[in-house]
């Protein structure tokens, strides 16, 4: 709900401020942050369906220049943050790491790809390194998951804002405020789901891997399909939850088929009997 989500925000800006205490600036006194809780979040609405830019040019922790492009083919779970961060950035690609270690009937870098890209134009090799060391990766992503930082830094607002994805810099605070958000993509770049960090399990993961797949389904993967089908995504509450539509649209319909077989059934029974007389 609206709550979850606010209180899920708040965890967050208070990791942030941990992160960068800002009472001995100002004589004692910690300046209050006039924060909108919708920096937190996107607009799904009105961004699932937005094409990304696949021409972007990144650069990966190797110095090795890429496309976004290249990341694409197949579903992309990308992640938004910046590595001089230590507080709300580390705890959310803590999050996803951990919810993809406990990932079940998925293999990372077979159906999708990670991609963690920062929005600070300050950002390089360095302190890209510093991050990955400090988040103590594990090794069940099979060199899938890829840090970058942007090539040229005149495309970061730009991209960031083609998404739906908003931050800003607080000078008091000495920190970015920005949502905690998985985006997930499809083969082709569009925009399909977005979770939020706190607040997603490895099932939401799973079923926004499936809903970014666009029906591209590999064989085994048709009763995993089936099964997300008893799920929607619930927009209030940013995770997936049963469908009780579809469940009473299921037993409406089997209530309807089954009426209908034993009045078939009563009535050829009945004339039966009418006959052999």
């Amino acid at each position: 709900m609206f709550w979850t989500r606010t209180l899920i925000s708040a965890a967050l800006l208070s990791c942030a401020l941990a992160a960068f205490p800002a009472k001995a600036q100002y004589g004692g006194a910690v300046p209050v942050s006039d924060i909108d809780p919708s920096i937190f979040q996107i607009d799904e609405k009105k961004f699932l369906g937005t094409k990304v830019n696949g021409d972007v040019q990144l650069i990966d922790a190797m110095g090795q220049e890429f496309k976004l492009a290249d990341k694409l083919g197949k579903p992309l779970i990308l992640v938004l943050s910046y590595y001089t961060c230590d507080g709300s950035c580390s705890i959310i690609n803590q999050d996803l790491n951990a919810q993809l270690a406990d990932l079940q009937g998925l293999t990372p870098g077979e159906d999708f790809n990670v991609l963690t890209i920062s929005f600070d134009e300050h950002d390089g090799l360095d302190s890209l390194g510093v991050f990955k060391q400090h988040l103590k990766m594990t090794e069940s992503m099979n060199g899938s998951w890829t840090f970058a930082t942007f090539k040229n830094t005149d495309q970061i607002k730009s991209f960031a804002d083609s998404i739906g994805f908003t931050y800003f810099w607080s000078p008091q605070d000495r920190t970015f405020f920005h949502p905690g958000a998985f985006m997930f993509l499809t083969p082709e770049g569009r925009m399909a789901r977005v979770l939020y960090a706190l607040n997603s399990s490895p099932q939401d993961i799973k079923l926004a891997v499936f809903d970014a797949k666009a029906g591209e389904f590999k064989p085994g993967e048709i009763i995993d399909f089936a099964v997300s089908l008893c799920y929607s995504y619930n927009y209030a509450e940013g995770k997936y939850t049963v469908s009780i539509p579809l469940f009473v649209g299921t037993g409406a319909l089997s209530l309807g088929v089954t009426s209908f077989a034993v009045s078939v059934l009563f009535f050829r029974r009945r004339r039966r009997g009418r006959l052999s007389k």
